[in-house]
């Protein structure tokens, strides 16, 4: 997209700080993986500085690594609409990944380019992927594709199919909007589309296929990009504050989640302290104890132990002396 966030945007890269496993179908589907969902995804910085000119910061949609190989790094864009500048921020974007990631031996420093993807929100059947060529000062070239995720390609159904739950929120893009600002049968439809989208998922959460919290990360960001395409749509608008509708970048799962983690942290610390407290404490008890015990054994009296000795430790003390003084000696 362009340099300045939209909507869209803060959509795709909350999603995948919030719910980063679900970009994994993604890329099963743009680059031909078979990564599981269980493969652990690392974010990396996304933020670099472009020169043209004057020292430009732009922030790339995604940096990530699935599974155990961090040097193979994925970077996809999100794009509204094919435009001719896209392709080259992509570029520019992956040599900044490079040379992030650039080792060097000796002589020798290699520049691994990530794979890059385009998913485009708005698209036509002639928006295909596009290929890089890069022309060596020895003349030699290097050509690698850029493979596309058109949203225009994709039902409902075939969405969640495919699971690729983190393309759902981009889906509200399929929807002929100016058409639907004057069909109230359209917005209805609209309306019935997304309740039992909302039923679908609840069936996902209770089947493990998705967390609570992902369902509600993935509805929450489908809120904010339907109200933000339907601005310019009074009636669509008001269709989609009656079935969407909830908190968006902060929302109450997210919440949840934070104030969990917040109590959790908060009652370790206490537990922590309160067992530092008791160590010290039972420590401290038996080294009085211990002095109590020899006092007794030297023969100090007993007011002069009382006056440094808690009453309780001195008759536990005597208590301990007797029993020792009962068990039979061995001869």
């Amino acid at each position: 997209m362009s340099n300045s966030n939209t909507p869209y945007d803060d959509a795709f890269r909350t999603l995948l700080t919030d719910c980063s496993r679900l970009i994994i179908p993604v890329v099963n589907v743009l680059f031909d993986g078979n990564y599981g969902l269980d493969d652990e995804v690392n974010l990396f910085q996304n933020e670099s500085f472009i020169t043209a000119g004057n020292d430009e910061k732009r922030i790339t949609d995604s940096n990530f690594s699935v599974g155990s190989n961090i040097h193979q790094r994925y970077h996809i864009e999100c794009q509204c609409k094919p435009d001719g500048s896209v392709i080259v921020r992509v570029f520019e974007y992956a040599t900044q990944i490079a040379i992030s990631t650039a080792e060097s031996e000796t002589d020798n420093t290699s520049f691994n380019l990530p794979k890059s993807g385009i998913l485009y929100l708005h698209s036509t059947k002639n928006t295909k992927e596009h290929t890089i060529t890069v022309v060596a000062p020895n003349g030699k070239k290097l050509s690698y594709a850029v493979p596309v995720i058109r949203m225009y390609d994709y039902s409902l159904e075939k969405l969640i199919d495919k699971r690729l739950w983190f393309l759902i929120p981009f889906y509200f893009f399929n929807f002929n909007l100016e058409e639907m600002d004057s069909s109230e049968e359209m917005i209805l439809e609209m309306q019935k589309t997304y309740r039992d989208l909302w039923d679908k998922m609840d069936g996902f959460v209770d089947n493990g296929l998705i967390t609570e919290f992902e369902k509600a990360a993935i509805k929450a960001m489908c809120d904010k990009v339907a109200e933000a395409l339907s601005n310019k749509y009074r009636n669509v608008q008001k269709g989609v504050e009656t079935v969407m509708g909830g908190q968006v970048l902060d929302y109450e799962a997210k919440r949840i989640a934070r104030e969990a983690a917040e109590k959790a942290a908060k009652e370790a610390a206490i537990k922590a302290e309160k067992a530092t407290k008791e160590a010290v404490e039972d420590n401290t008890h038996r080294r009085d104890l211990e002095a109590v015990k020899n006092m007794i054994l030297f023969g100090v009296p007993e007011e002069k132990i009382l006056s440094k000795y808690p009453k309780s430790v001195y008759e536990e003390a005597i208590k301990i002396l007797e029993q020792e003084n009962s068990e039979p000696k061995e001869m």
